[in-house]
């Protein structure tokens, strides 16, 4: 049985984990390399569902080849779940470019989170909106 401290610990960690996350999705339109590369740990196990994994580098190479010169970055959180060190984030994300391109696209990101640090992240989107956007992505994983 759960005592009434152990309870308000856990829930302590989870909001601690959730405000982590908002920051690093924050951080992730604005590509501010800084921030994302403190709150993700350097062995981060990032899969993208239809691309497969990537390692932090590979990752930050895409998202500023991607999204680096967009003139609006926008993600919107529609929801959010905590419990224990893992966060769940329901999201839309608004980027326009200066060439006229739009990628609007619907997330679920599942993250985990140890000792402050951003060690795993299960993503799922329209890879269809992708790729009609930016091309051919990944290897189908």
């Amino acid at each position: 049985m759960t005592t009434f401290a152990e309870g308000q610990d856990a829930q302590a960690l989870a909001d601690r984990n959730r405000d982590l996350v908002i920051t690093l999705m924050q951080a992730l339109d604005k590509c501010d390399l800084a921030t994302i590369r403190t709150i993700l740990a350097p062995d981060v196990a990032w899969y993208v569902s239809g691309v497969g994994m990537l390692d932090l580098e590979t990752l930050l190479t895409q998202m500023q080849q991607m999204l680096g010169m967009a003139t609006v970055a926008k993600t919107t959180i529609v929801a959010t779940t905590a419990e224990g060190e893992r966060v769940a984030v329901e999201s839309r994300g608004n980027f326009e470019f200066p060439d006229g391109r739009a990628y609007r696209n619907h997330y679920h990101h599942l993250f985990t989170v140890r000792d402050g640090r951003v060690v795993g992240v299960r993503e799922y989107l329209d890879l269809q909106e992708t790729e009609r956007v930016f091309g051919a992505m990944g290897d189908g994983a």
